[in-house]
């Protein structure tokens, strides 16, 4: 009896040791894991549900969501977009329930996060507590890029430039007889597109391996997309980088994989009265998503 325990205590302090030295490197530095808590499409309203819209849910579900990733070891969590429907007073009742997350948060703009009046548009990124439409964040080897898909927009204001540019691209798309024309998508400008530009130069430069967090999806082709997702798609398809495109918009949720990229479409918190949020652990090689609710669990190998 006591030879029998003494074995499996031995091979239990052997697994263990196994263990922890797989994730070590032959330069004895720990390996690199990073995991990121992801929801999108709270779109929280003091409203009956719509269609497809249980909107008195996603208070109760934005809990469970913060509980469960409270309790997970995360270093970044990031919301896709859509923090509310409609209405300025709604962020009141959401922005406190992210404060609560204990990993940093970083959010994305959404079309619905601008349904709001015009003299409160202006107020959104700072009642959100954003400094930057678009911005970028370095974690280890890993990049994130967070991308400002309302840039070009019939909700957030527009300035000559921006009405001139958003007006020929919608013309071009109509004329090419393109669904995605539709006014509750949006587009990015000449001036973001050139910062994205330049941020993956650099990241293909230092061998950084990038994500790009947009609300809009640009892949697979469909009526939700961003307007120039055919640029955006080109664009990244030319930097070596890039691993994974990350959205919401769309709440049924898609995956599609071009050019060695995954993009993964998450599926919106707001769409039934099933939750719907994902933990995602990038490692060397992989991306492994696991679902919670509605959202799927994939394993993603890294293919270039």
């Amino acid at each position: 009896m006591r030879k029998t325990s003494f074995h499996s205590i031995r091979f239990v302090a052997i697994f263990l040791l196994f263990t922890n030295c797989f994730y070590f490197s032959v330069l004895g530095q720990p390996a690199e894991k990073i995991k990121l808590g992801i929801l999108t499409d709270c779109q929280y309203c003091n409203c009956e549900n719509g269609e497809n819209r249980f909107y008195p849910y996603s208070l109760k579900k934005l809990d469970t969501c913060i509980a469960y990733f409270n309790s997970q070891e995360l270093d970044l969590v990031f919301h896709l977009g859509d923090i509310i429907d409609h209405g300025f007073s709604n962020y009141d009742s959401v922005i406190p329930r992210f404060r609560k997350f204990s990993a940093p948060v970083y959010l994305v703009l959404g079309n619905h996060d601008y349904a709001v009046k015009d003299a409160e548009k202006n107020e959104v990124m700072s009642k959100s507590g954003m400094k930057n439409a678009y911005y970028s964040i370095t974690k280890g080897s890993w990049q994130f890029i967070v991308l400002n898909g309302d840039d070009l927009s019939f909700l957030n204001l527009q300035n000559p430039a921006q009405k001139k540019e958003r007006n020929e691209l919608l013309i071009s798309l109509v004329q090419d007889l393109r669904c995605n024309f539709m006014p509750w998508n949006g587009g990015i400008g000449h001036t973001q597109m050139k910062w994205l530009e330049n941020q993956l130069s650099e990241a293909d430069q230092n061998k950084r391996k990038v994500i790009i967090l947009c609300h809009f999806p640009v892949y697979p082709q469909g009526c939700y997309n961003l307007w120039n997702d055919r640029e955006l798609l080109a664009v990244l398809g030319n930097h070596q980088s890039v691993k994974a495109y990350f959205n919401g918009h769309y709440h049924a949720g898609n995956y599609g994989f071009y050019q060695g990229i995954h993009f993964i479409n998450f599926k919106g918190m707001v769409q039934t009265p099933l939750n719907a949020f994902a933990t995602v652990f990038l490692t060397s090689d992989s991306i492994f998503i696991e679902g919670f609710g509605r959202e799927e669990s994939r394993r993603l190998k890294i293919s270039r």
